[in-house]
């Protein structure tokens, strides 16, 4: 697949020294939005702030998304509302208001280039327009402004939308960047290509900390949060409840003929459009495709069907980049930010947004900051029903192919003999060939080929790795075992 069209912009890297022996307030793992929001807000509040990354800012999914700031979530707040209640949708809806203005806010104070447009979910059928109204009946209950449309003016097929006006959608490099420059001036150390291997808690009351190791080196701090997507080195309850899910987007020149708006449909294969401004001309950007990190035979038609989209509706498209993202899906259907069970406090994970984390980052970053600061978080994502949850598991985990039931017992497996170790061979960018063992070294899953991002991937918790083993995201911290070196 081609280069990210968003990398048509750079950011300066940032320049900063592992701090070495230092005790610092707070270190964040993972220079995304979800990151780098939180040392803001945490700088801003006088605390010394240092942000590890393990490759560049906004390697992830942050730089990789199709930059929607939208409380208008597909039908996410009536579905929320069905397993939950209407007071948890509530709340959701109030904490990406809360994101939406955030990103108001700061796109101003910092310049940043922005475009308010309307939020648009359609459908196509019939059974599409019966679940419509019912994400239109809970945005009137919440008492948002949505709009219902009979039909809609696009050259796609659309049979009716609901339409939230006043959402807002950004270039996701050139706001990273501005981050950078934000939190460096509030002192912020952001360490590129410093990724964290283990985090251990230390000490009793007032002297508490948690010992940072890297492959760069040691450090303390009072409270470490994990702003990693899913969060990194846990082996417990809250990777186990994320469903990892890579999905695929495309930009094309094209001669026009879209309606302003940021669109996304009700049924699946699930297409999301938008355009974005560029100099006097505008660029189209088609996404879906959606699947389960690590399941997918045949990734590469993922791209192709885009491709096919694109240039059915939108006659003379061409297709100038295409790539996929990785997103996580919790159960709870909510994203998470707060201690992960097992840092005795201090040891803080943000993240599960469903693949609307620009919205979520802000609301996330707030909560995390207020409670590291004792303070009562301004907003809350809502409390998840347990029934509801139940629910959702059913349909997260139901369908999973059997291969994730072939390779269960291996995740117990501490040191699987060598002749009954899986092993992969496949060809890198360079033409290197590799062979590399195939079970995750996070839990011991088996992996998966990608053939549209030449990656071994990981079924069970999205860990990612390059042809040559060398790991590229995920909760795992090493590399896979080369076997073609001596």
């Amino acid at each position: 697949m081609g280069t990210l069209f968003w990398r048509r912009t750079t950011i300066d890297p940032p320049v900063a020294e592992f701090p070495e022996g230092e005790h610092v307030d707070l270190v964040v793992v993972g220079a995304g939005f979800t990151g780098l929001i939180t040392a803001l807000m945490a700088a801003a509040r006088g605390s010394s702030v240092v942000v590890l990354e393990a490759h560049t800012v906004g390697a992830g999914a942050s730089g990789a998304t199709t930059a929607k700031v939208s409380v208008l979530q597909g039908t996410r707040l009536s579905t929320i509302r069905s397993h939950h209640g209407l007071d948890t949708a509530r709340a959701y809806a109030e904490a990406n208001q809360y994101g939406l203005d955030w990103w108001a806010e700061f796109s101003e104070t910092h310049d940043l280039d922005v475009q308010r447009r309307r939020a648009v979910t359609y459908a196509r059928s019939a059974k599409g327009t019966k679940t419509l109204r019912s994400e239109k009946r809970t945005l009137d209950a919440l008492g948002l402004p949505a709009r219902w449309h009979d039909r809609l003016d696009v050259p796609f097929p659309a049979s009716a939308a609901v339409e939230l006006p006043e959402q807002m959608q950004i270039d996701p490099v050139e706001a990273l960047a501005a981050l950078v420059r934000a939190t460096t001036a509030l002192g912020v150390r952001i360490v590129e290509h410093s990724r964290v291997t283990g985090l251990k808690p230390r000490g009793e009351g007032a002297d508490q900390r948690v010992e940072v190791r890297s492959d760069g080196g040691t450090c303390t701090a009072r409270d470490v949060v994990l702003a990693t997507a899913s969060p990194a080195l846990d082996r417990g309850p809250t990777v186990a409840s994320m469903e990892p899910e890579r999905s695929y987007l495309c930009a094309f020149e094209f001669p026009g003929g879209l309606e302003e708006g940021m669109y996304g449909s009700v049924e699946s294969p699930v297409r999301s459009l938008r355009t974005v401004p560029v100099g006097d001309r505008e660029v189209l950007l088609v996404g879906g495709n959606g699947h389960r990190t690590g399941t997918a035979a045949g990734t590469g038609s993922k791209i192709e069907s885009l491709r096919e989209y694109a240039q059915k509706y939108f006659p003379g498209a061409e297709m100038t980049h295409g790539w996929s993202a990785q997103d996580f899906h919790p159960v709870t259907l909510v994203p998470k930010s707060g201690p992960l069970p097992w840092g005795r406090g201090r040891v803080h994970f943000a993240g599960g947004y469903s693949k609307w984390g620009l919205t979520g980052a802000p609301a996330a970053a707030g909560i995390m900051v207020d409670r590291l600061a004792d303070r009562q978080p301004r907003v809350s994502f809502g409390k998840p029903s347990v029934t509801g949850m139940l629910r959702t598991a059913v349909s997260l985990y139901g369908d999973l192919p059997a291969q994730l039931v072939a390779t269960a017992a291996q995740a117990t497996v501490r040191k699987p003999r060598p002749s009954v170790r899986p092993v992969g061979e496949a060809t890198d960018d360079d033409g290197q060939t590799c062979r590399v063992g195939l079970l995750c070294p996070h839990m011991g899953a088996a992996l998966s080929w990608n053939e549209a991002e030449r990656s071994w991937d990981c079924p069970w918790h999205g860990s990612r790795f390059s042809a040559c083993g060398e790991l590229i995201e995920g909760p795992a911290t090493r590399d896979l075992k080369r076997y073609d070196e001596n």
